[in-house]
């Protein structure tokens, strides 16, 4: 999805991220296996977004 865009476009979207980088694939599969091992995870929100929303 971002292979398309321009280097300073990233750098202007991750700076507005506090981990100051955009999320890899890896990042979304360890949430999915935190969900998937889990067997007391009620499944409710997990943003897995650098701690934009903070």
């Amino acid at each position: 999805m971002t292979a398309a865009m321009r280097p300073e476009i990233l750098e202007n979207i991750a700076s507005g991220v506090p981990l100051k980088r955009l999320g890899e694939a890896d990042n979304i599969a360890q949430s999915v296996e935190f969900i998937l091992t889990n067997d007391y995870f009620s499944g409710r929100v997990i943003e897995c977004d650098g701690g934009l929303r903070l």
